[in-house]
């Protein structure tokens, strides 16, 4: 399956670490792609049109390195996912 979604990263204080623009849309070939373990496991829950925030610890989301960029070392997330679309194949 070929999945479009919208994605928003928060710490686990609530404040925004990637924003909506920064992260979508995003398409995913589901088992197919690396992509967050954590999201890897919860997309496969949602159905099309659905938004579900997710509380992932740091290792179901960029494990105890965090992404080397804006998400820290053992940090824990946030994820707000839309799940837009999606294609089975």
């Amino acid at each position: 399956d070929i999945v479009k979604l919208n994605l928003k990263l928060y710490d686990i204080n609530r404040n925004s670490i990637y924003t909506k623009a920064e992260t979508t849309p995003k398409v995913y070939a589901v088992d197919k792609q690396e992509i967050m373990v954590g999201l890897r496991h919860g997309i496969k829950l949602m159905r099309k049109g659905e938004t579900i925030s997710f509380l992932f610890p740091s290792h179901m989301g960029y494990g105890y390195l965090g992404d080397k960029e804006k998400i820290g070392l053992n940090e824990p997330l946030i994820c707000v996912v839309t799940l837009k679309d999606i294609k089975t194949n």
